[in-house]
């Protein structure tokens, strides 16, 4: 599910922003920068949309840009322009060759958002690892594992995922492990661990911050689950490859292990 972190200090460009996302999943709104630093480390942010006219102007928009993508490699970045923006300053971002970042007009918001959210969710946790399974798996128990990843990002309990899914919890975790997948309750631990392994790749996060933004009732739940789940710290995920090596122990709880190997998560 895309969660988009915008930040903004201008009413009409809130506004129209605000219009432009009423389709796109969940939305935080920030009016400083420090806030919405705040919330891409304590949130389950897939996205920052950045209005041009609230950036800090000591950095200016490339130094800003790069210092978000520093420490939050795994956010996308959607940066909407002023009618007023310098031409040299879009050269520049260009030469900051900052990935993963749209730029959209403060005017084409009502036709352009939608789908650039939809662009930023493709570096996702989710898609990262339907690429891997999708071959493997079929189209019904793909969905279910995109809302177990809603559910994660959300707090579900197994019960909540079952009744999103439209079937008691004993019926779900029947289907899933007829296709070789976990049952309800432990699909959903391992796509917090895969969204945690996603996240502690990023520099500007930590255990702690990760445990919050996945509702675990503590650091130390959160590094008990890794440690049954993964068999290691999160030092050690973060030191492994983050994703890639919480993917790898899926695959294998899911039989999936060796026909699974070689296809990136990156």
């Amino acid at each position: 599910m895309p969660f988009s972190v915008v930040l903004t200090r201008d009413s009409e460009a809130q506004h129209a922003i605000r219009a432009s996302l009423t389709r796109a999943g969940l939305v935080a709104y920030a009016s400083s920068w420090d806030r919405l630093m705040f919330l891409v480390r304590e949130r389950p942010a897939t996205c920052v949309v950045l209005d041009e006219g609230a950036l800090p102007g000591s950095m200016g928009p490339a130094g800003s840009l790069t210092e978000l993508r520093s420490s939050f490699p795994s956010v996308a970045q959607i940066l909407v322009a002023r009618p007023f923006t310098d031409p040299y300053t879009l050269f520049r971002l260009g030469r900051a060759g900052i990935d993963n970042l749209v730029l959209l007009r403060l005017d084409e918001l009502d036709r352009e958002m939608p789908e650039a959210v939809i662009r930023a969710a493709s570096t996702g946790a989710y898609a990262l690892v339907a690429r891997v399974v999708s071959p493997y798996l079929p189209a019904r128990e793909m969905r279910a594992i995109r809302l177990a990843f809603e559910g994660a990002q959300l707090g579900w309990s197994a019960r909540d995922f079952a009744e999103g899914a439209g079937l008691t919890r004993p019926h779900l975790s029947v289907r899933l492990k007829d296709a070789g997948l976990p049952s309800a309750g432990h699909l959903l631990v391992w796509t917090r661990l895969l969204l945690a392994g996603h996240w502690l790749s990023d520099p500007g996060r930590t255990a702690e911050s990760v445990s919050r933004q996945l509702d675990y009732s503590s650091g130390a739940a959160f590094r008990r689950a890794l440690r049954n789940y993964v068999g290691g710290t999160p030092t050690m995920v973060r030191d492994a490859g983050g994703i890639s090596f919480v993917m790898e122990r899926f695959l294998d709880a899911c039989g999936l292990g060796r026909i699974g190997r070689g296809r990136s998560v990156a």
